[in-house]
């Protein structure tokens, strides 16, 4: 987590400087100009300018000043809870440390808590499920690393689970990864409950369901998407972001899968500079790996797959999307073959693991 701590008083410069080295490697610390005596904080001139420049560079911000001051200047950065980063404001006394922004995915109420370990000082977490003691469905997400879907559902469901409605946590037990994620759940005090009772609504009054599928759900429910899937793609020339995500937004749907699951993008070298192809890449926040013809001819020969005369006349190879999902899901089970959409085609199979990190 990248930490910036900023002071506007002498005191709270010399707490910066004294909690800094106790938040992790690597933490920068700015002084208001003059205040700064060791001489070995970042300074600035004016507060306003400064957080203006910085929001969106750190994970989480440590305000060592009035929360009144914050409030202020944050004002204008602030833009959704899904990337604003953390805001944590603690007094120049050193006293209390308050979650203030972002306090679940964005990290601060962890945050909070380890600037005041840091500093000696009472935390102040006000978000409602941590203030019950209770598991929330975006706190879950982060720690399991799984997409929120759709976002706009998970105030019902958080809100649900403060009020004492029975929420339950299923888990597709056909993910490849669900044994690591009750493991990780578990550790959350978060008990997965095997999607199969999802059929049973009369047990639960909403539900939060980790899988890559769509259910038919009659209760509020959350989704939670796991990256599972891999995508080969193959597309002509030129064409479009939009026309790329479109492709692969039906092609999900057709094996009833969600786009939010797509872990890694396959084709072939040929299009490493297809602007749409690495438009969609960067907009689904997930790597694309280009494969040469010689390693796309050598799985297309292991695995027996199809051919087509024009697309090797025009890439040099017989076939770029089957392939190009094998090779960068690392499985040949393909649950959606080679499938034809305007200017695009798509394959997909299911990530074993993840091994391009």
């Amino acid at each position: 987590m990248k930490l910036a701590v900023i002071s506007v008083t002498r005191k709270g410069a010399e707490l910066a400087e004294r909690i800094a080295p106790l938040l992790g490697p690597g933490v920068d610390v700015y002084a208001k100009k003059g205040r700064n005596l060791s001489g070995s904080h970042r300074t600035y001139d004016s507060l306003s300018e400064l957080v203006a420049e910085i929001f969106s560079l750190y994970d989480g911000l440590v305000f060592i000043m009035a929360t009144g001051i914050v409030v202020r200047v944050i004002a204008a950065q602030v833009q959704d809870k899904r990337c604003d980063p953390a805001v944590v404001v603690m007094d120049d006394g050193g006293n209390y440390a308050i979650s203030l922004l972002s306090g679940h995915i964005g990290g601060a109420n962890e945050l909070t808590r380890l600037v005041s370990r840091a500093a000696q000082a009472v935390p102040v977490i006000t978000t409602a499920t941590d203030v019950a003691g209770l598991p929330a469905a975006d706190v879950l997400a982060v720690k399991l690393d799984l997409t929120i879907e759709p976002f706009s559902s998970l105030k019902t469901i958080n809100a649900a689970i403060v009020n004492g409605d029975r929420v339950l946590f299923f888990i597709d037990k056909e993910l490849a990864d669900h044994e690591r994620y009750i493991a990780l759940a578990t550790r959350q005090a978060v008990a997965l409950v095997d999607s199969s009772e999802l059929i049973y609504s009369d047990k639960y009054d909403a539900a939060v369901v980790i899988t890559d599928k769509e259910f038919t759900i009659h209760k509020p429910h959350l989704y939670l998407r796991p990256h599972s899937l891999a995508l080969g793609i193959g597309c002509r020339r030129n064409t479009t972001g939009a026309e790329i995500l479109s492709a692969i937004n039906q092609a999900c749907r057709t094996i009833g899968r969600s786009s939010n699951s797509v872990a890694v993008i396959g084709s072939t070298v040929v299009k490493a500079d297809e602007q749409g192809l690495l438009a969609v890449a960067e907009r689904l926040c997930v790597p694309i790996k280009f494969f040469t013809n010689e390693q796309l001819e050598q799985c297309i020969n292991q695995y027996e797959l199809s051919l087509s005369d024009f697309v090797n006349e025009k890439i040099g190879v017989g076939n770029v999307c089957e392939p190009a999902a094998i090779l960068a899901g690392r499985n040949n089970k393909l649950i959606l073959p080679k499938t034809k959409y305007p200017k695009v085609t798509v394959a997909v199979t299911t990530v074993k693991y993840r091994w391009w990190e």
